[in-house]
């Protein structure tokens, strides 16, 4: 029994070891192209180009907000998805957070109606006074 065990441990260790000739379990992609840009006033741009069609290109550059150092960026990148379809994201990456764009990604389902016309009636009141109570 524990022989049996121990071919069946062996079998299932080589299945799941399994490497390509070059030594590796994962196929190797040579680059293509590759920029990287940095300049002295905190612009900077990078891109690349994969062998299987991958691609990637972001630019971007140093910003402050609210005095707080960060990055404010912008890029698109596209691949080969497992499926065989090619998809493609754009996006921007800024104070305002991760933002990306493709059609194949899921959107938001619209605002009822109802809800649409509360906030934009609460669009058209006056600001309130701050309560500067602490709780």
């Amino acid at each position: 029994m524990a022989f049996k065990g121990l071919i069946l441990l062996s079998v299932i260790l080589v299945a799941s070891g399994q490497q390509t000739k070059s030594g590796s379990r994962f196929k190797d992609i040579p680059i293509v192209s590759h920029e990287n840009v940095l300049e002295v006033d905190g612009k900077f741009r990078y891109s690349y180009e994969g062998g299987d069609g991958t691609r990637a290109v972001q630019d971007g550059q140093q910003i402050v907000v609210n005095n707080q150092a960060g990055t404010a960026s912008q890029g698109q990148y596209t691949y080969q998805g497992d499926d065989g379809k090619t998809y493609s994201v754009s996006y921007t990456a800024d104070e305002n957070g991760y933002r990306p764009s493709a059609e194949h990604l899921p959107t938001p389902p619209p605002v009822p109606a109802p809800i649409a016309r509360a906030l934009a009636f609460l669009a058209t009141l006056p600001p309130q006074k701050e309560n500067n109570r602490k709780f």
